[in-house]
C-alpha cells in the first residue's frame, strides 16, 4: 500500500445529500402555486366553478354526516389562542431538541401562508356573481381559518422528531373538519378551503427546498469528511415512518380518485336546488379535500431534510 493510500486525508470523501429532496420540493411548490392561479381563475372567476361552489355550499348547510357534526366544533379550534399556543408548542420543540435551524424555514412557511392568503384575498382576487342562483358576496378565496390550521399543523409535525408519524394523521384529519367546518358554518366555499391548503402547501415545500439547500451547503463547507460520514450515517427515518409515509399517500390519492369519479357522476347541467346532486357533491369535495391533504403530508414527510443531516455533532441530544 501507498504512502498516500495510507494516509488519513486519503480516505474517501463522505457522500453529500443529493439534491433530490430539495428539488422536488421546489417543483411542488411551483406546481402548487400554478394550481392555486388556475383554481382561482376556475372557481371564482368561471360561472361553470362558481355553480359547482354554490352547489357544494348549498350542500353542506344541509348535510348530516359525522363529519358535518364535528366539523363545526373543529372550527371553533381554529382560535388565535390555539394557534398561539401550537406554535409556541412547536418553537419549544425545537429549541429542547436544538433543531434552531428550523426556526427559520418553519418561520418562512406559516409567515408566507398566511400573508398571502390575505394578499390573495384582499388585493388580487375579486368576486362578482357571474350566474344565476349565485350568491352575491365578498371574495373569500382562500380561506384564512383553513389556511392558520394547515400552517400550525404542519409546522408542529416538522418540529415533532419521531411523534410526527402520528401528528401527521391527526393533522391531516384536523385541517379536514376545520376546512369543511368552514362550509357547514357558511363561511367559505369549497374553492376556498382548497385553496388554502395548497397555498400553505406551496409554502411548505418551498421550506423544505430553503431547508434542504442549507443542510446540503453547511455540509459541504464544514466539518471533516468523518464528521461528516457520521452525520449522514445516522438518518433516523425509521420503517414505521416509511410505511406510514406511504400509506397516507395511498390513501390519499384513493381519496382523490374516488373524489373525481363522484364529481363525474354528478352529471351535467347542475341543479342547485337539487338535495341529492347537493349532497353528491359535498361527499365528493370531502374526498378531494381530505385525499388532498394525505397527500400532503405524505410528501412532506417524504421530502423532509432528515434531522440527521441538518445538526452538526455538537448539537446532538444525548
Amino acid at each position: 500500500m501507498s504512502e498516500a493510500a495510507g494516509h488519513p486525508s486519503a480516505r474517501p470523501t463522505a457522500r453529500i445529500p443529493s439534491l433530490a429532496r430539495p428539488l422536488l420540493s421546489l417543483l411542488a411548490a411551483v406546481l402548487c402555486a400554478a394550481a392555486v392561479m388556475a383554481l382561482a381563475r376556475l372557481a371564482v372567476g368561471t360561472p361553470s366553478g362558481q355553480r359547482l361552489d354554490q352547489l357544494i355550499l348549498s350542500g353542506a348547510a344541509q348535510h348530516d354526516g359525522l363529519l358535518s357534526q364535528v366539523a363545526p366544533a373543529a372550527v371553533q379550534t381554529v382560535s388565535l389562542p390555539v394557534i398561539a399556543a401550537l406554535l409556541g408548542l412547536t418553537a419549544l420543540l425545537v429549541l429542547i431538541r436544538r433543531r434552531t435551524a428550523l426556526l427559520l424555514p418553519l418561520g418562512v412557511a406559516v409567515l408566507g401562508a398566511n400573508l398571502t392568503t390575505q394578499v390573495l384575498k384582499h388585493l388580487v382576487v375579486t368576486r362578482e356573481a357571474l350566474a344565476p342562483g349565485i350568491e352575491v358576496t365578498p371574495n373569500s378565496f382562500p380561506s384564512g381559518h383553513t389556511t392558520l390550521a394547515a400552517t400550525a399543523m404542519i409546522a408542529l409535525v416538522l418540529a415533532a422528531g419521531r411523534v410526527r408519524i402520528l401528528l401527521a394523521p391527526l393533522g391531516a384529519a384536523w385541517t379536514l373538519a376545520a376546512g369543511i367546518g368552514t362550509l357547514v358554518l357558511g363561511w367559505h366555499r369549497p374553492s376556498d378551503v382548497i385553496g388554502a391548503i395548497t397555498v400553505a402547501a406551496a409554502w411548505t415545500f418551498l421550506a423544505l427546498a430553503m431547508d434542504g439547500l442549507v443542510t446540503r451547503a453547511r455540509l459541504r463547507r464544514g466539518g471533516s469528511a468523518p464528521a461528516r460520514r457520521r452525520l449522514i450515517g445516522r438518518d433516523r427515518t425509521t420503517v414505521l415512518e416509511v410505511a406510514v409515509t406511504v400509506l397516507m399517500g395511498l390513501v390519499g390519492l384513493a381519496a382523490l380518485g374516488l373524489g373525481v369519479v363522484r364529481f363525474i357522476g354528478l352529471g351535467l347541467p347542475l341543479d342547485l336546488d337539487d338535495p341529492s346532486q347537493q349532497l353528491a357533491a359535498v361527499d365528493a369535495m370531502t374526498a378531494l379535500i381530505g385525499g388532498g391533504t394525505a397527500v400532503w403530508l405524505a410528501l412532506v414527510l417524504a421530502l423532509r431534510t432528515p434531522t440527521s443531516l441538518r445538526r452538526a455533532p455538537a448539537d446532538r441530544v444525548p
